[in-house]
């Protein structure tokens, strides 16, 4: 898995509690294909990009489950494969990371669909 570090995003209180979202963790790594235990939604396998937003208190990181997209975060397709290809995850690594920042800010402002098209359009433009 390729990890970033985590990007500032706005503070975005979780409703319930007393912690805030002021984080942004950014990842891409190759996921199997198959059904998810949980959810019973089916993915396919590939390359993803995971956006976490989480929490630094303490020393400890957290995330917030509620079914919130902007509080949960998502995770975006960016190639369908069949086995897992490290030369792919570090190809779309290359091409995501120098932008994070700006996707972070996307990602503050609740823009989730222009996260997708910044993102997709960054990895289609080395094709």
């Amino acid at each position: 898995m390729v990890k970033t570090k985590d990007y500032p995003i706005l503070k975005t209180p979780i409703k319930g509690g007393r912690s805030l979202l002021d984080k942004l963790k950014i990842e891409v790594d190759y996921q199997k294909g198959g059904f998810n235990m949980l959810s019973g939604e089916y993915s396919d396998s590939g390359v993803y990009v995971y956006l976490t937003p989480c929490t630094h208190e303490n020393g400890v990181t957290g995330t917030f489950i509620n079914g919130d997209t902007h509080t949960m975060g998502y995770k975006i397709k960016l190639k369908e494969m069949g086995r897992k290809s490290q030369k792919q995850i570090d190809l779309a690594a290359t091409l995501i990371i120098p932008y994070a920042q700006q996707i972070a800010d996307y990602y503050s402002n609740g823009q989730h669909e222009a996260v997708y098209k910044f993102i997709m359009k960054l990895y289609k433009s080395e094709k």
